[in-house]
């Protein structure tokens, strides 16, 4: 292909990202921790402060207030922040940063896989698999870090490896001194580390890199002792570089070392990893097979094999991680910055079996050459999550998140001046100005239960009330809360109550 074919198709594929990405983007309701970041960015936005604010009151919140969790990945929150100078704070408003991002992920996609494999054509299909991939049109849609976090990941990586394995071919004296003398690559070696900071400050996870580039060093350090050079090879005296790095920092650092430590853990078993890894393609099987045959693909016949080593160890090493050493609840989100590197694999994949179906019939016609590799690229994505009858455009009240926006809106209308409201404060967001004293439920943080003594204590201060409980929210509630709720309380049935939520009155 030339780079203006290429370019073309590279755009049409941006256009079909991006209407996947901002249709009907506002639909479904805020869920989880979008509340977190809309309540933190809002506040920024209002006060120069990283405080959430309760749109209840109108004000900074004074309940549940955790400074940690407010001032996460503020690097990607302070973009949020300021469309809300300009821009109403909605629903869709705030999902846009991460539809922005999704964009920019196209583009950091085609050039990865391009500067990996050397092929327009696989980074074409890598660009297109991402465009209509389940877990980057979910997150890109929704009002978190993770769809920041995808693009500087892995343009970390590919930097990195480029750092290592591109020879320089300069005339800067200093950087051809430092590939002669360390075989780094000193231009792409300060892009990794910019990118690497960066995308630090978007997620800790990114600390999982240093052991992707650990075992990358020993593998390069173990082949090339192979090969007959001693153990002062370039690979084996970086491992030992990194090695003395990750000990200075624990020693002169301890509490950021600790910060990443500690969400470590021996021995887990969370393989729903896996899935999640999985879910873009039609089939798991399917899946495994190109990401397989791929890796075989770009290290045989496309003569790349440190580009196939590095991007099936970016890939394996984080994803054994969580399975075996993450201390986290399994959630799709955590995984989806490895999926890059999964993705980039299944692509050289398909453009393998492209190449052999080309060889095998002699197929020189374009036109039926790209039929045939229209026909399979119409076969590996997961077409039918768009078909489900709740996905990330639509929700009913079957799905798996509650429509708040139903919810609190039903309460709004009926609310009474004597009211008190118990539930998660967070989501203050949808009984916005209500101006209703709440009972905020504790969460995994504070580590508090809504006890019966509470309620009881509340129904005789207050003379009427609302208890509104989604399904986890039952975590946090106390024994015996649920059956007191169905005994002395009002269950509310109505229409805009529906689904893993409970409403009650008193």
């Amino acid at each position: 292909m030339h780079w203006k074919q290429t370019v073309t198709v590279l755009a049409i594929i941006v256009v079909v990202g991006t209407a996947l990405r901002f249709s009907g983007l506002g639909g479904n309701s805020f869920v989880a921790d979008e509340f977190l970041d809309m309540n933190s960015a809002y506040g920024y936005s209002q006060t120069g402060q990283w405080k959430a604010w309760d749109f209840n009151f109108g004000t900074l919140s004074e309940i549940n207030i955790n400074a940690p969790r407010d001032e996460r990945a503020v690097v990607y929150k302070w973009q949020v922040a300021q469309i809300f100078h300009f821009l109403p704070p909605t629903e869709a408003v705030a999902r846009s940063v991460s539809v922005l991002w999704g964009i920019v992920s196209f583009l950091v996609v085609f050039w990865a896989a391009y500067t990996m494999t050397k092929r327009r054509e696989i980074g074409l299909i890598a660009a297109f698999l991402f465009a209509v991939s389940v877990s980057g049109i979910v997150l890109d849609r929704t009002l978190r870090m993770y769809a920041m976090f995808f693009p500087l990941y892995l343009a970390t990586a590919t930097f990195a490896f480029l750092a290592l394995e591109r020879m320089y071919v300069g005339k800067m004296r200093f950087c051809r001194y430092v590939w002669e003398k360390c075989g780094i690559h000193i231009h792409f070696a300060l892009a990794a580390g910019a990118f690497f900071l960066l995308s630090l400050l978007t997620h800790q996870l990114t600390g999982t890199f240093v052991f992707v580039l650990a075992a990358y060093l020993l593998a390069g350090a173990l082949l090339a002792y192979r090969q007959g050079q001693t153990l002062k090879n370039k690979y084996f005296i970086l491992l030992c570089v990194l090695f003395v790095s990750v000990a200075g920092i624990a020693i002169f650092f301890p509490k950021f070392f600790r910060s990443f430590a500690s969400g470590l853990v021996f021995f887990d078993n969370h393989y729903g990893y896996v899935g999640y890894v999985l879910r873009d393609y039609y089939h798991p099987l399917l899946a495994t097979l190109l990401i397989l045959f791929g890796g075989w693909w770009i290290a045989k016949r496309e003569h790349m094999p440190k580009e196939s080593l590095w991007l099936t160890l970016s890939l394996l090493i984080p994803l054994m991680m969580a399975i075996w050493m993450w201390r986290r609840n399994v959630g799709a989100q955590y995984i989806f910055f490895v999926q890059s590197f999964a993705l980039i694999l299944v692509s050289g994949g398909i453009f393998g079996f492209w190449r052999l179906i080309q060889e095998k019939w002699s197929l020189k016609a374009r036109a039926m050459s790209l039929l045939v590799l229209g026909v399979i690229l119409l076969l590996v994505p997961n077409w039918g999550y768009f078909g489900e009858e709740n996905n990330t455009y639509h929700e009913t009240s079957s799905g798996d998140n509650p429509n708040y926006r139903k919810v609190f809106t039903y309460f709004k209308k009926n609310h009474q001046v004597t009211d008190v409201l118990v539930t998660r404060n967070v989501r203050n967001y949808y009984f916005s100005g209500a101006k209703v004293p709440v009972y905020d439920l504790g969460d995994e943080i504070s580590q508090t239960h809504l006890t019966q003594t509470d309620l009881e204590r509340l129904m005789t201060e207050y003379q009427t009330g609302w208890v509104i409980l989604s399904d986890n929210d039952y975590d946090y509630v106390g024994k015996g809360v649920k059956e007191f709720l169905n005994k002395n309380l009002i269950r509310v049935s109505n229409d805009q109550v529906r689904g893993m939520i409970d409403v009650y009155r008193w």
